[in-house]
């Protein structure tokens, strides 16, 4: 076993040893639909307009001592994993605002580049657990942790963004699949094996497919870039394979905690 990895699980075998943060469901207000409306305004990742569509889906909201969070367009979504994993990440109050847009990540055409618009799907303030907002439904839980990592501070700040996003996104995933394990080590190690061999496969359809080689890539800082992080972690990762079946999602991870 690594040297952190024991330190790490250990964190998340507490987190699950007791139940998950008590928090409460509370009514979707005016002002919170104001403040939806100011986000939803176009920016610079979400350019297909999700956030737009979902403003006249119902909204409902989660509070508790740690903060709060506002969906829009999923009436039931997974509390108990999104708390705990701010009580993991986070020593500050929050506020995220969900977007449960149903787009899924999808590949352009072959030999098209990969676009913010295809891997997207959240944005956050560096160093300000107020201002995390996510718009696509896949994956909110996996987006919801590398948001958090934004906001904590934890960016590697002496790196350009390519290899500030490869960071974080290499931890979200690493995170994932320990939350996924509740901290179990044997667990963790097949979920994280799982990952890495799926990483994998989607680098060489990207590399074969879409171009995505070098940092210069837009997709690099979410797939490729990640496994040069996993690997200076110490992890076992071979080079993105020359036969392998394409890929044909652009999500980035296939493990989901189960909420409770």
């Amino acid at each position: 076993m690594l040297p952190w990895v024991d330190d790490f699980l250990q964190r998340i075998q507490e987190e699950y040893s007791g139940p998950p943060p008590e928090h409460t469901q509370e009514d979707f207000t005016a002002d919170d639909m104001k403040y939806a409306k100011s986000m939803a305004a176009a920016d610079m990742f979400d350019t297909l307009g999700l956030k737009q569509e979902m403003l006249h889906k119902g909204g409902v909201k989660s509070v508790s001592t740690l903060g709060e969070i506002i969906v829009l367009g999923w009436s039931s979504p997974p509390w108990n994993t999104w708390w705990r994993a701010i009580r993991l990440l986070v020593m500050k109050p929050v506020r995220i605002l969900i977007f449960a847009h149903p787009r899924k990540r999808l590949l352009p055409r072959k030999n098209h580049a990969v676009k913010e618009e295809h891997i997207n799907g959240g944005f956050a303030m560096r160093c300000d657990p107020m201002s995390i907002v996510i718009y696509r439904k896949e994956e909110v839980t996996r987006v919801i942790i590398h948001e958090l990592l934004h906001a904590s501070c934890s960016d590697p700040y002496h790196k350009e963004t390519p290899h500030i996003e490869a960071d974080t996104e290499a931890w979200a995933e690493i995170m994932l699949c320990g939350m996924g394990a509740r901290g179990g080590a044997a667990s963790w190690r097949r979920l994280m094996r799982e990952q890495i061999n799926y990483s994998l496969r989607q680098a060489a359809t990207l590399r074969d497919n879409h171009g995505v080689n070098t940092e210069a890539d837009y997709a690099w800082r979410y797939t490729v870039g990640r496994l040069d992080v996993w690997r200076k972690l110490g992890l076992d990762v071979a080079e993105p394979p020359s036969q392998y079946t394409v890929c044909e999602s652009l999500r980035l991870t296939l493990c989901e905690p189960e909420d409770s």
